[in-house]
């Protein structure tokens, strides 16, 4: 009898621990406790950490991240050649995959409608 009062308490913390923690989780994220906003923000104190400061998630973005924004676009278009016109080898290689999709598409629906009928016949048994 002490060996089964003994266990059935040590069953009964766990569960009362994992129900404790399954509630803090929940009012943590209800009460907003997680991402950024319980992240320490202090002013800078001298005049080079002034120049290292990083913009507050308040702030809203100026003209000049859009135009940085809008360089680094032109880069990844020039670096990908994305102006350039398709070459004729793979317009034709599209064109011949958009031809034999049917051919491609046709046994798989044989075989579903196929499947389908046995299963039914099955059913009916």
């Amino acid at each position: 009898m002490k060996k089964f009062t003994l266990r059935l308490v040590k069953n009964c913390l766990r569960v009362g621990i994992i129900f404790a923690v399954g509630i803090a989780l929940i009012f943590s994220s209800e009460l907003g406790f997680s991402g950024n906003k319980m992240q320490a923000i202090a002013t800078p104190l001298t005049p080079e950490a002034k120049s290292y400061e990083v913009a507050l998630p308040d702030r809203q973005p100026t003209s000049d991240t859009e135009n940085d924004a809008k360089g680094v676009l032109d880069n990844i278009r020039e670096k990908l050649n994305l102006d350039q016109p398709i070459a004729p080898s793979t317009k034709k290689f599209i064109e011949s995959v958009k031809d034999n999709v049917g051919e491609a598409v046709t046994p798989g629906r044989e075989a579903v409608e196929k499947a389908a009928d046995l299963g039914s016949s099955d059913r009916a048994n």
